[in-house]
């Protein structure tokens, strides 16, 4: 915040003393030997191994088994140690022992600091993150504006971590892509030229460019920046909120942290026209506030409102003898995607901490004093990193870097789970958020409480959204619509027609929301329309997004039992032979009399023309025909043919087909029997993908062609899935083997 300077702290200083301290101590007593430094896992030769020596007993320990840990010598090198050892001759195997650490932990060296020196642990594990890195890390694809100072973008720890214009990205004083700032690579700058700034920042014109580097010298952008999104988990420096982000900065504050709310305005408009889905704002207006309301600030929240783009601002810091209302832009209430952070003392049992502004608009509070984050690499600090605060004020900090803390806590909701609303988010935060103690004020100081980063991050839903059918054909608006997770009902909705389609959008609580619900690898089972469907989708598990889009569920009719039951039409109907391979006319006993014929289509049977000769016709069966007639007197199971015979249904024992059932295809027309599981055409036919132009199906009963033709939009076809012991007919465009799982 502009209204209170920070004395920067360097974290390498903490780390340093408490290491000179450690030189410093006493030496140890006799009894009391150095701890090894390392250590090398070894197994020697005691002839046993897992398995129980007799059946009664239980397997031997790993000690039994010759599994031990060695200590490291002083002075020794772990691996030459481990190669020594290993030549003994009653060792089998020998190497350095290697080091873990608690799950989702981030291996950034201050995040757990040295000995007594400052550490990120102290307030992230207490809002939750640890919690939140087992499911979400965060997500390259999720922008978060940053409208502040400006940022290093020079620091190690963004390495990867910034937004880039695709297309302005030149300096060449041009704006490429027209958006209103020349050349703005990675950001924007929005200041307006002053007497002072020119002064004392060296600025010479108001016009928006791609000049984003802070300059403030005590890097209030940069240190914010990184509190959101300094890359985790890459073995230096701090862990940002979201290890996994793109952070987009706009520089709306000069070098002295001073600026102006209608470039505010600007930034946020122009921070919601390159896809920012978070934008924070640790800035406010100085009391008593009420100048700060301007029409342009009005009209830019409402944009991000609109856009649905959450806006995380400072409530705002109050010295003795000030006004401790909420400072704008936070103290708006009229946007429910603008959020307003206080800070808690997370020093003191996360109770208000005293210079943070309260009153009714406050959402959240987060932790505000001594945190740790990225500096500017151009300020003379050996290491570009520092702890936030007063040496002599204990430890004082802002709602300037509370804020940030709440901004990254959004970047992980949206990261798991993109496809949701601001709303969304916002009441998963609210109902993972843990009760504040009492201020001595008495009035609201921290919303619905401290943020719970691990709690709302567990708490969000899977959204999937797609097509519901029946048999791979459109239900109608209105079908019930299902998600269960084992015997629990989680989540319900109805398919929504639109003309001749119809979609579906599902929401499905997590465990979190609704116990038994879903968790990472749960199965969620779709019912349409009361029927199980297919295919089931999995809960994601770490680093998953749960918005699923597009998704074309279908219940399918059930599969035929003992008895598979075929309907004739009055005349001719094609059927599929589910008896075993005999002669004719004995083996379509099942048939009704009295039945004429049977045809059987061949592909590769050779016909002659007036003007020709061609491949493909029908062999045939003429019941009481003489034999010389007859050119199929054997019929073999799975035959599909067709029969001249009167109205009937032929019901035949299932046979059950082996998995995997392969048949040729000719180049041409084909006439074959699915023995194949229900399954959408294109999958059913996967083996022969690109070969087929057109799959035809007969109603026996209609004596109506139904087609499918690939390709086509789904409600122009007749049919969209392939179903067991069902006759088809299909174009091949070359020859094909089909197999049928």
């Amino acid at each position: 915040m502009r209204r209170r300077w920070f004395a920067i702290i360097l974290a390498a200083a903490g780390m340093s003393a408490a290491a000179a301290a450690g030189s410093a101590a006493p030496a140890a007593a006799d009894d009391e030997p150095e701890a090894p430094a390392a250590y090398i896992a070894v197994q020697f030769d005691t002839a046993l191994r897992a398995q129980p020596l007799r059946a009664w007993e239980a397997p031997p320990t790993l000690a039994e088994q010759g599994y031990f840990s060695l200590p490291v010598p002083p002075g020794r090198d772990p691996a030459e140690f481990a190669a020594e050892v290993a030549k003994a001759p009653n060792v089998l195997s020998a190497v350095p022992d290697a080091p873990v650490r608690a799950a989702a932990i981030p291996n950034d060296p201050y995040y757990l600091g040295s000995g007594s020196g400052p550490n990120q642990a102290q307030y992230l594990a207490a809002i939750g993150a640890p919690a939140a890195w087992d499911l979400h890390t965060g997500s390259r694809d999720v922008i978060v504006a940053v409208i502040d100072s400006g940022l290093d973008v020079r620091h190690p720890d963004f390495a990867g971590q910034l937004w880039e214009n695709p297309v302005d990205n030149r300096g060449d004083g041009i704006d490429r892509d027209n958006n209103g700032c020349i050349n703005d690579r990675y950001g924007c700058r929005f200041i307006n030229l002053t007497q002072v700034n020119q002064a004392m920042c060296g600025y010479t014109s108001s016009t928006p460019t791609g000049a984003i580097l802070d300059d403030m010298p005590n890097s209030h952008g940069t240190l914010v920046a990184g509190i959101i999104g300094a890359a985790g988990d890459n073995g230096i420096g701090v862990s940002g909120v979201a290890w996994k982000v793109r952070l987009l900065p706009i520089k709306a504050l000069d070098c002295r942290g001073e600026g102006f709310m209608t470039r505010i305005a600007d930034a946020i408009v122009y921070a919601v026209r390159q896809g920012a889905r978070v934008i924070n704002i640790s800035i406010a207006s100085d009391p008593p506030h009420t100048q700060a309301d301007i029409p342009a600030l009005r009209a830019a929240l409402q944009l991000a409102q609109d856009n649905g783009v959450i806006v995380v601002a400072a409530a705002g810091n109050h010295s003795a003898g000030q006004p401790a209302g909420v400072a704008y832009p936070a103290a708006y209430t009229q946007y429910p995607n603008l959020i307003a952070v206080g800070a808690a003392n997370n020093l003191d049992g996360m109770s208000w901490a005293s210079y943070s502004n309260y009153g009714p608009a406050v959402d959240f509070a987060a932790p505000g004093n001594r945190l740790l984050s990225t500096t500017r690499t151009d300020i003379g600090l050996s290491n570009p990193y520092a702890e936030i605060g007063e040496p002599n004020g204990g430890f004082q900090g802002g709602t300037s870097f509370a804020t940030p803390l709440v901004s990254g806590m959004f970047a992980l909701l949206i990261s798991r789970n993109s496809r949701l609303n601001a709303d969304d988010y916002i009441a998963a935060a609210r109902a993972a958020a843990t009760p504040a103690p009492p201020a001595p004020h008495g009035q609201n100081w921290a919303g619905s409480g401290i943020i719970d980063v691990g709690g709302a991050v567990a708490r969000i839903p899977m959204l999937i959204t797609g097509v519901p059918q029946r048999d791979w054909r459109d239900v109608p608006g209105g079908t019930a619509i299902e998600a269960r997770i084992g015997s629990a009902v989680c989540g319900s909705t109805a398919a929504i027609a639109a003309g001749p389609v119809s979609t579906f959008a599902l929401r499905v609580r997590s465990a979190a929301e609704q116990p038994g619900c879903g968790g990472p690898g749960a199965t969620v089972e779709l019912v349409v329309g009361g029927l199980a469907a297919k295919p089931t989708v999995t809960w994601g598990g770490t680093n998953a997004d749960l918005g699923i889009a597009g998704l074309f569920v279908s219940s399918v009719s059930p599969p035929p039992g003992t008895v598979v039951v075929q309907t004739l039409g009055s005349g001719w109907s094609n059927l599929a032979h589910l008896e075993p391979t005999g002669a004719l006319p004995g083996a379509a006993s099942t048939l009704p009399l009295p039945w004429n014929a049977i045809y059987r289509w061949d592909p590769l049977k050779w016909t002659f023309s007036e003007a020709d000769g061609a491949l493909g016709a029908y062999l045939r069966f003429i019941r009481g025909a003489p034999a010389a007639v007859n050119d199929y007197p054997v019929i073999q199971q799975f035959d599909a043919y067709w029969v001249d015979a009167p109205a009937a249904n032929v019901a035949s024992l299932n046979p059950n087909p082996p998995p995997g059932r392969t048949i040729e295809l000719a180049a041409g027309w084909n006439n074959f029997t699915y023995t194949g599981p229900a399954r959408a055409v294109a999958d059913a036919l996967a083996s022969i993908a690109g070969k087929y132009d057109q799959v035809l199906e007969y109603d026996n009963a209609t004596g109506r062609w139904l087609s499918h033709l690939p390709g086509q939009p789904r409600y122009l076809n007749d049919f969209g899935g392939l179903f067991t012991f069902r006759v088809y007919w299909i174009s091949m465009s070359e020859p094909g083997q089909l197999v049928m799982q």
